[in-house]
């Protein structure tokens, strides 16, 4: 087993972020090791996020008419 050092003001990161999900810190640990929580970039979970809502409104019965790229270009004055 190898061992890992870290600065207190990481550890003091860790633990204001377990403290978020009411977890310990070796709890917190444990979940991302076992895969259970993941931590991703904002920027990617804004990206994520703006394709959920896309899959949705295409999935939106009421989202089902389509427009072609002349009638956007006219809209848009392009």
């Amino acid at each position: 087993m190898s061992s890992l050092s870290v600065s207190s003001e990481v550890l003091d990161g860790i633990a204001a972020l377990a403290q978020q999900f009411n977890l310990s810190t070796e709890e917190l640990l444990t979940q991302i090791i076992q895969g259970k929580l993941v931590i991703i970039d904002a920027d990617e979970l804004e990206d994520l996020l703006d394709v959920k809502d896309a899959i949705l409104a295409e999935a939106d019965p009421e989202n089902q008419e389509r427009v072609t790229w002349e009638d956007v270009k006219q809209e848009l004055n392009l």
